[in-house]
């Protein structure tokens, strides 16, 4: 049985934070505030906090500059495997995730917007803008997206990095980060600042219209 992905938000070791599975719903994003992204086209610290920065960069390539590749279109993601987590119980290598199919969808002004699906569920919003950095064919894509799981608010990034190719996007690694969440007593969600890293298994995620 292929297991889901998404930010594990209560405890167990297959955690159900996918939209689907634990009613998350997707509302507006928080957009960045202008100046914060830095001048030489780095992820800023409202996506991945510096608290977690030094560990996170070592399960994940984050490129930067000013000048990233034209990442719009649809690819589809197999062979994932978790290479980076904050949680001690996670088995780092492990795979047997489902596949996933994600779209980075051109809008006015260039802007992109968001899709992805695993399994039966699609998630995404054109509410949701995504950031690009990076240089030459190097990216790294990040969004921030607020929601309800369990009736509890959280606040989450997402951050998507790999080169661009004719056939798809290599070394294509995904994140999720818990950036905030509401009142918890009873510890339902994980902490602020969980994260986990996947990579895709086989080198690349290939270009694909599933859509």
């Amino acid at each position: 049985m292929k297991r889901f992905f998404c930010l594990p938000l209560v405890f167990a070791f297959f955690l159900s934070g996918c939209m689907s599975d634990n009613h998350d719903t997707i509302v507006l994003p928080e957009p960045e505030q202008e100046g914060e992204l830095p001048s030489t086209g780095g992820v800023p610290s409202s996506v991945i906090p510096n608290e977690i920065r030094n560990k996170f960069e070592q399960s994940m390539p984050l490129h930067t500059g000013t000048t990233p590749p034209d990442i719009s279109g649809q690819y589809m993601v197999n062979n994932f495997t978790l290479v980076g987590s904050s949680l001690n119980y996670d088995e780092i290598g492990g795979g047997g995730y489902a596949d996933m199919y994600v779209a980075f969808i051109k809008g006015a002004k260039g802007k992109l917007s968001y899709r992805e699906r695993q399994g039966s569920s699609e998630s995404g919003s054109d509410d949701v803008t995504v950031e690009i950095v990076g240089s030459n064919n190097n990216f790294t894509a990040y969004f921030i997206t607020t929601g309800v799981s369990s009736g509890i608010s959280t606040k989450r990034s997402t951050v998507i990095s790999g080169t661009l190719t004719n056939s798809g996007i290599r070394n294509f690694h995904y994140a999720f980060i818990m950036l905030e969440k509401g009142s918890d007593p009873s510890h339902q969600l994980v902490e602020v600042n969980t994260y986990r890293i996947f990579k895709d298994g086989d080198g690349s995620a290939e270009k694909y219209t599933w859509r």
